[in-house]
């Protein structure tokens, strides 16, 4: 036993014949785990199974002294087969782990697979070189000087084509963009859906522009999203120069901070440019939000001036608000007041008309009202702001009223919403109180009208998982 064992010839054998086949099983468990996981790595070890790990079994058997006589040739070309599977094997392998295994949106990622492809042939061919010339002393020398040759005659044949998408990996590795942020190029502007090695698209809200990549490489552009600060439109508007310049800022800077589209984390500002000259600054979300946000502004500018009888863009007449049209809404609200049409006509010095574009605020959630709104025309949404966000409690209309908590002096927790152009007659809560001192019924009417919009808001909260507080119950 002893001289069986001490033959060269034994652990070799021993090692094909009990090491080859435990190999073979291991790696097709392993490649059958990666195939069920639709992994790219398992046609790697499959090579490996089917043809790597044989021919170095072959190779271990020939390899031992007295293996194989002869001219050797026969081992060299097992050799040069095992050689170029260990070159294929291995770039494979770092093709998988370079490029495939590659986060989405990374320059990998990105990379043109036709360089990959590339890359991957010249590294076959220096290595299938490399091999020649040391398995059977072949002139390597000639075969790097031609593949050098025909490096020069191709860039020279493509320089333009390749420079450009040269130029624009060198853009798509530098990252100046990620998908989703908002560029100027002085051109175009939008935002960026795709990246690839040749193009970058834009969606300017008008349409896709395909950009090829060497066009931003070689000019210039801004990238909105990479601001250290907000992106923000800038606004201009002018006033009457007999308007107040305090009263006008803070009213351009209570319209710009009820639009929805602006950014949470800044405020919006105003500065005089002189005479009667304003600029507004909105602080943006997102870069896209501009063109919204800008016209959410300017109608709803227009009102809010009309309402604060301020006088935008210099214009001082208003022929929608006249006695006329006081009269006729009072008339309108007299039956809801408990007073007849004479006797409303005398709220026509305290009352006032108003008009809300959509969206506009009419009652904020946390404040005491001075003033009952009751609509003349138009939808108002009321609602509760809470944490899983707006929850619509009613929709108001016409004769309707709006801050019915103006009576109780007590904060309210609900905000109303212009749903479409709202018309309203303001009272002020003084004179509500001299109405209802004189007509107690009314006070009944608004208290019955409070708890029924209480039980709405808690039908409205419980859908959500919510309920509404005991000491939050000033509610309309």
């Amino acid at each position: 036993m002893a001289d069986i064992v001490s033959q060269p010839w034994f652990w070799p054998a021993v090692i094909v014949s009990v090491g080859l086949p435990l190999t073979l099983i291991g790696l097709t468990e392993l490649h059958n785990a990666l195939a069920r996981r639709g992994s790219r790595a398992a046609p790697i070890i499959a090579m490996i199974r089917n043809y790597l790990v044989p021919v170095a079994g072959v190779l271990v058997l020939i390899s031992q002294p007295g293996a194989w006589e002869g001219a050797a040739t026969w081992p060299r070309v097992i050799w040069t087969i095992f050689g170029l599977l260990i070159i294929v094997v291995t770039i494979n392998a770092l093709n998988h782990l370079v490029f495939h295994r590659a986060e989405k949106g990374s320059w990998r990622d990105r990379f043109p697979s036709i360089f990959s492809d590339l890359i991957r042939f010249v590294l076959i061919v220096v290595g299938i070189a490399v091999l020649f010339g040391w398995l059977w002393n072949a002139d390597v020398a000639g075969i790097f000087a031609a593949l050098g040759v025909t490096s020069i005659v191709v860039g020279l044949a493509l320089q333009n084509a390749v420079g450009s998408i040269v130029s624009g990996l060198f853009l798509i590795f530098e990252s100046p963009f990620e998908l989703g942020d908002w560029i100027d190029t002085g051109d175009t502007r939008g935002q960026i859906v795709e990246v690839n090695w040749r193009a970058v698209h834009i969606d300017t809200g008008n349409g896709i522009v395909i950009m090829p990549t060497s066009n931003l490489a070689e000019g210039s552009f801004t990238n909105f999203s990479r601001a250290p600060e907000a992106y923000a439109a800038v606004i201009d508007v002018k006033f009457a120069t007999d308007d107040a310049p305090l009263k006008v800022r803070s009213l351009l800077v209570d319209v710009a901070r009820d639009i929805p589209l602006i950014s949470p984390d800044r405020e919006p500002s105003t500065v005089s440019l002189g005479g009667s000259n304003f600029q507004v600054v909105i602080p943006l979300q997102n870069a896209g939000d501009e063109s919204a946000v800008k016209d959410a502004f300017a109608t709803r500018v227009w009102y809010a001036a009309r309402r604060a009888d301020l006088h935008l863009d210099g214009d001082l007449t208003d022929d929608w608000n006249t006695p006329g049209r006081m009269q006729d809404a009072l008339h309108q609200i007299a039956p809801m007041l408990s007073l007849r049409p004479v006797d409303a006509e005398a709220l026509a010095a305290e009352a006032r008309l108003e008009r809300y574009a959509v969206g506009e605020l009419l009652l904020r959630p946390g404040i005491i009202p001075n003033v009952t709104r009751f609509i003349l025309s138009g939808r108002v949404m009321l609602g509760i702001p809470t944490e899983a966000g707006f929850i619509q409690v009613s929709e108001l209309s016409r004769d309707d009223a709006v801050g019915l908590t103006a009576l109780t002096r007590t904060p309210t927790i609900s905000r109303a919403v212009a749903m479409s152009e709202v018309e309203v007659v303001a009272v002020p809560v003084l004179v509500l109180d001299d109405i209802v001192r004189a007509h107690p019924v009314l006070a009944r009417e608004i208290v019955r009208e409070q708890e029924n919009r209480i039980r709405l808001a808690r039908t409205a909260l419980a859908t959500v998982g919510e309920t509404l507080s005991p000491s939050r119950t000033s509610f309309g």
